[in-house]
């Protein structure tokens, strides 16, 4: 008897490769397609997409290009692509599918919904800093997609933004948390997570994770947490400082 077993495309399988890896420590996007992809010369193709994409963007970008970036004939593209499209889908669904995985993962380490929180926007600021180039191309070229593509794309936006609002929802619901409107302040602080990508440079000050800290006490204070997790754990390091009141 014939079984109708569907081949899995290449994009199918580096999403559950991307998934049962979830735990490993990755600092950028070259760290994420080792850890990913075994074959070389799609890690290489995929490195040198990014670079063209975030530097003309998807349009202007051509396969003779990525294929000279990657030391490859243009051919060779095409034997691991179909298409222009197909690249930046694999390098789209990568990325959404480790970012989901990391916000998953920060969620589960807070006890309190401010500690959730703060973990949950450490890790996705972080991870758009380290990844600013590829998670660049991912936000702003996400348009030539298909919709078929962006459709499936949607889905683990909606979920990251799914886990950001349950945490939002659970200290609006204890009175840890002071807003208004819960879908809204989750779109503002989303939204904010994102735009570090419109100033971050690898070459600055600040690590990813330093810029990650820096956001999360931001987000804490725009949802009107009554104490800042960084202070709680002040106050439980030193129990006996003192707090000497302005005059």
């Amino acid at each position: 008897m014939r079984l109708n077993i569907k081949k899995r495309t290449l994009v199918e399988r580096l999403t559950a490769e991307s998934s049962i890896h979830s735990g490993a420590v990755v600092r950028n996007l070259a760290d994420l397609l080792n850890r990913r992809i075994e074959s070389p010369s799609i890690r290489r193709i995929l490195l040198a997409a990014v670079d063209s994409f975030a530097k003309t963007g998807f349009h202007a970008a051509s396969t003779r290009d990525i294929g000279k970036k990657a030391k490859l004939s243009p051919a060779a593209v095409y034997v691991h692509f179909q298409s222009k499209e197909e690249l930046l889908y694999t390098v789209v669904t990568l990325i959404s599918s480790w970012v989901f995985d990391q916000v998953s993962a920060a969620v589960r380490d807070g006890e309190s919904p401010a500690e959730r929180l703060q973990h949950v926007v450490r890790v996705h600021v972080a991870s758009h800093a380290a990844m600013r180039d590829a998670m660049f191309v991912g936000n702003f070229e996400f348009h030539a997609l298909s919709p078929a593509q962006r459709k499936k794309i949607l889905r683990y936006r909606d979920a990251i933004e799914k886990v950001f609002g349950d945490c939002i929802q659970a200290g609006f619901d204890d009175g840890s948390f002071h807003v208004r409107d819960v879908n809204i302040t989750r779109v503002a602080v989303v939204s904010l997570c994102v735009s570090v990508l419109n100033w971050y440079s690898p070459g600055g000050k600040l690590s990813p994770e330093q810029v990650g800290e820096l956001y999360a006490e931001l987000v804490l204070s725009m949802v009107g947490a009554n104490k800042s997790v960084k202070s709680i754990e002040r106050e439980r390091s030193n129990p006996k400082r003192l707090s000497v009141p302005r005059t």
